[in-house]
C-alpha cells in the first residue's frame, strides 16, 4: 500500500539532532560523556575516550556502548545531566509545540524516543520550550534497551495499540535509528545530513518533516477504509 494511502496512527520523534541542531551543545556533551565515563571506569580521559570509541564501533550508539563497558546507564545519565546545561546552547523552538498539537488534533499519537536518560531529556525539552506531557509516550534509555535495539520501538507501538506500518519515525541518524524503524515496516523520515537507503523521505528540518506528516494524514482514507494487501 502506498504510504500516502495508509491510516497512520503514531509518529515517533527522536530528540537530539532532530528537534534541534546545536554544534556547541554536541561538543559540550561529547566532553561531558568522556568525563563521566572516565570517572565511572576509573581511568584517565584519553583511556575512557578510547574505550568508548571501541565500544561504539560494535554498538553504534553511545548509550548502547555503555552496556559493553559495564556501566550503569541510569547512573551515567544522571551524572551527565548534572554536568551539562542545554539551555546555554539551545533556545526555544518557536512553533514546534503548536505543530505537534496539530498532529494530535488529527488523531495521531506522538511519541518521543531518545537514547538519553530522563533527566537529561527533560533538560533538553525545557530548553526547547516543550513540556514532557506534550507527548503521549516517552521512551528513554532508562525505559528500554537503547537504539538501535528494536525494544523501545516495540514498546511504543504496543502502547499506541497499532502496527509498525501505521507508524512514522522521524530522526537524524540512519544506522542508529532509521534502519531499525525501516526494517520494522515504519515510514522513515531523515532530518538533515545526507540521504540514506534507510530513509523513505529526506528533509532539511523538523518543521518540513511535520508538514509532510500532516499532509499524509490529511490525505489518508477514513478509518476502517484501508485494506491490507492480499
Amino acid at each position: 500500500m502506498p504510504a500516502s494511502a495508509k491510516r497512520f496512527r503514531l509518529v515517533i520523534l527522536d530528540l537530539d539532532g532532530t528537534l534541534y541542531s546545536s554544534k556547541s551543545y554536541v561538543e559540550e556533551l561529547g566532553r561531558a560523556v568522556v568525563r563521566v565515563a572516565a570517572e565511572m571506569l576509573g581511568t584517565g580521559l584519553e583511556e575512557a575516550e578510547r574505550r568508548l570509541s571501541m565500544a561504539k564501533e560494535r554498538s553504534i550508539t553511545t548509550s548502547a556502548a555503555l552496556g559493553l563497558l559495564g556501566l550503569d546507564r541510569r547512573e551515567f545519565y544522571e551524572r551527565l545531566a548534572a554536568l551539562v546545561e542545554p539551555s546555554k546552547h539551545i533556545g526555544p523552538s518557536v512553533g514546534l509545540e503548536e505543530r505537534v498539537r496539530r498532529l494530535k488534533g488529527l488523531g495521531l499519537k506522538v511519541a518521543l524516543h531518545t537514547n538519553a536518560g530522563r533527566s537529561l531529556a527533560s533538560k533538553v525539552l525545557t530548553a526547547l520550550g516543550l513540556q514532557p506531557d506534550l507527548f503521549d509516550y516517552i521512551v528513554t534509555s532508562e525505559d528500554a534497551e537503547p537504539k538501535p535495539s528494536p525494544v523501545g520501538y516495540e514498546r511504543l507501538v504496543s502502547a499506541a495499540g497499532c502496527r509498525p506500518e501505521q507508524c512514522i519515525y522521524i530522526g537524524d541518524r540512519a544506522l542508529a535509528e532509521l534502519r531499525t524503524a525501516k526494517m520494522m515496516g515504519m515510514l522513515t523520515v531523515k532530518v538533515g545530513g545526507r540521504p540514506s537507503i534507510w530513509a523513505d523521505i529526506h528533509v532539511g528540518s523538523i518543521f518540513e518533516a511535520l508538514s509532510i506528516v500532516e499532509r499524509a494524514v490529511r490525505n489518508a482514507p477514513p478509518r476502517g477504509a484501508e485494506r491490507d494487501p492480499d
